[in-house]
């Protein structure tokens, strides 16, 4: 059965795919409901444009639905809004069914592609300001740096207010349908966006909020993201929520959040004081077991704390796994610049504190001490980590 294109508007067609079954994107995201790699095809008088690629193992059903629409041949411009692999994966073979036509995409687009394909191509450099002029159809460029890659941006069909937009504004979701309003929007779909936009777009959230500005003033009546539903009954509410997501939150009161792993309550003693030297003064301080909870929800404290603590005795001449786990769920576009301290106990080494804080200094934490404690913690190694506790706090007040 031949893969059929969907027609949004006079002239753009839908020309992606659907992969429903996928459970597992970028190796750390939980896809529940599948996803999909959009691509579209628009049509002016005088000249074509495809707006990206899709994933390499895909690329025979989007040739499919665009030949359906006109001979890839007289395709004249292959628009790259992104080039992550599951939008460029595909790139070379839809770059030889066009033979003809020229690359458009930013700056670093253009390095990235070249990295990707390993050949030389034709290319135009798009960025704010620059536009295609297709006949009766004309695309307007606008840069939308890091949402999620420095390369991107969105392309707009000024005659049709139809803005592709690349990974912001979407969702991993392949419900069958291809338009929003022909696909429920239920509880699932608004918890599959909020996650997709916590793993990805989150730490951009200064980027989006910048995007929503350049774009706020325009019409738009369609947004075809890179992935999910293409969004014609309610595209600005999808603008709305990565907006409000994307807000900056001052804690008041200010936050600290303290985590730790113990073996023989050791550690824990030394958690205990930490606390209690920060907990003063009009300060939120919360303290948990980070064994007993999920390493991302951890992260996720972390990230909304003003300043944290992280503590695990040595083991084995090395931190304990679910304080490791914690520190790789940690984003440094969040972290970076927040001030933590590190504590821990040991019976004859003691590396636990080092590695926790080179960890952290990697990721442009500024670590203002380390308490430790050999064994059981003595009156004056639970002074230290009180003392400790008093001096994280003062980095938040």
């Amino acid at each position: 059965m031949t893969a059929a294109p969907t027609k949004i508007t006079d002239g753009i067609w839908w020309v992606g795919v659907q992969n429903p079954d996928l459970r597992i994107f970028d190796v750390i995201m939980r896809t529940e409901w599948g996803t999909s790699y959009n691509s579209y095809l628009i049509q002016g008088s005088e000249k074509i444009a495809v707006v990206d690629a899709v994933k390499q193992g895909f690329s025979e059903e989007q040739l499919e639905r665009i030949s359906a629409v006109v001979d890839p041949k007289k395709i004249d411009y292959i628009i790259c809004n992104h080039t992550e692999p599951d939008h460029s994966g595909a790139l070379v073979k839809l770059m030889d069914a066009a033979p003809n036509a020229v690359v458009v995409c930013s700056r670093p687009a253009k390095t990235f592609i070249k990295e990707i394909i390993n050949r030389d191509f034709e290319c135009i450099v798009a960025g704010d300001g620059v536009t295609l002029d297709l006949g009766n159809k004309t695309i307007e460029f606008i840069s939308a740096p890091y949402l999620h890659w420095p390369d991107s941006i969105f392309t707009y069909v000024k005659e049709d207010a139809f803005l592709s937009s690349g990974d912001v504004f979407g969702v991993h979701y392949s419900a069958g349908q291809i338009f929003d309003d022909l696909t429920k929007l239920d509880a699932n779909m608004i918890a599959s966006q909020k996650y997709y936009f916590d793993v990805i777009m989150s730490p951009f959230k200064s980027y989006v909020l910048q995007a929503v500005e350049k774009i706020r003033n325009l019409k738009i009546d369609v947004i075809g993201p890179s992935h999910g539903p293409v969004l014609r009954q309610d595209p600005w509410g999808a603008v709305k929520r990565y907006e409000n997501w994307s807000m900056p939150t001052i804690n008041d009161p200010k936050k600290i959040y303290i985590g730790y792993v113990t073996c023989y309550g050791y550690t824990a003693k030394l958690a205990e004081k930490l606390y209690e030297g920060a907990d003063q003064d009009g300060v939120e301080v919360e303290i948990e077991d980070v064994s007993k909870i999920a390493a991302s929800e951890v992260a996720a404290k972390i990230h909304n704390a003003d300043a944290f603590a992280l503590g695990s005795p040595t083991l084995n001449r090395d931190v304990l796994k679910p304080v490791w786990d914690v520190m790789t769920s940690l984003c440094s576009y969040v972290v970076k610049g927040k001030h933590a301290a590190v504590f821990g106990t040991y019976a004859w080494s003691g590396e636990a504190c080092k590695y926790m804080s080179e960890r952290l200094t990697d990721l442009g934490v500024k670590v203002v001490g380390e308490a430790k404690a050999k064994l059981n913690p003595n009156e004056e190694e639970l002074a230290a980590a009180y003392q400790l506790g008093v001096d994280l706090r003062k980095t938040v007040k």
